[in-house]
């Protein structure tokens, strides 16, 4: 429903826009009709409110996407750490634990690419499971050799951190802000546009250049948040965090 975030925000700006024209009409029918002066609508601290919103969940996203670049940062580490330690092992044994990781830290490189294709995401996801099952088989088999035993305690905890980090980043992008948070937003910016022209009606003229500017700024707010909200699809995105797990090919030129 919310993915593609400019037409959201266009949409956004032209109803808020058309709000404001009907508000503009119904003021100035009101003008016309009335004959005893009245205290205008005051709108302020309806436009209060809506930015304080605005504000609580601007920060709300930009919170969760400081989570997930930390989690792909922290992914990429606990993954080089992995791969270092196959290097305590004999030298058989290590070209089967680099070959492994070589194919995983592929998928995990996908997972990210596949962008907003959720069976994409689902896919790699469940292939990069497959391949850290099979590390995690081997590394259980050598364990039960003593002569590993210095290489599985180092092993163990690192691919252990590497297949929980997976999860956690799988979780926290599912974590967004709810829609019927973003539904209210849209309602109430509707809502104080039309009282915004209305009020303007009723004094009789209207500063059109204001009102587009509002409803301008409070469109782009609304963008930024849902970027923020949805990196795989907008246009603010993970792809200077994903570049360290890119980078961890160079561990098998």
């Amino acid at each position: 429903m919310l993915e593609h975030t400019w037409i959201i925000a266009l949409s956004l700006f032209v109803v808020m826009l058309i709000s404001t024209y009907f508000g503009k009409r119904t003021g100035d029918y009101i003008r016309k009709k009335t004959t005893v002066e009245e205290k205008l609508p005051e709108t302020s601290s309806l436009i209060a409110l809506l930015f304080f919103l605005l504000a609580f969940t601007f920060g709300m996203s930009g919170d969760r996407y400081d989570s997930r670049r930390k989690v792909v940062i922290d992914e990429a580490n606990s993954i080089g750490t992995a791969i270092l330690r196959s290097d305590l092992y004999p030298d058989s044994t290590r070209a089967l634990f680099r070959k492994d990781f070589k194919d995983y830290v592929e998928e995990r490189i996908t997972y990210y690419e596949v962008g907003a294709d959720e069976k994409g995401v689902l896919k790699a996801d469940s292939l990069s499971q497959i391949i850290s099952a099979k590390l995690w088989k081997r590394a259980a088999a050598l364990s039960k050799d003593p002569v590993h035993l210095a290489a599985i305690q180092q092993m163990i905890p690192a691919l252990n951190d590497m297949i929980d980090v997976t999860t956690t980043r799988l979780a926290g992008e599912k974590a967004k802000v709810p829609q019927s948070i973003l539904v209210m937003l849209f309602f109430l910016a509707m809502i104080i546009a039309f009282y915004g022209g209305y009020s303007e009606g009723r004094k009789g003229k209207i500063d059109w250049l204001v009102q587009i500017g509002f409803c301008l700024l409070v469109s782009l707010v609304i963008l930024f948040t849902l970027d923020l909200d949805r990196p795989r699809t907008g246009f603010v995105n993970l792809d200077t965090p994903n570049q360290t797990i890119i980078n961890l090919r160079k561990n098998f030129e």
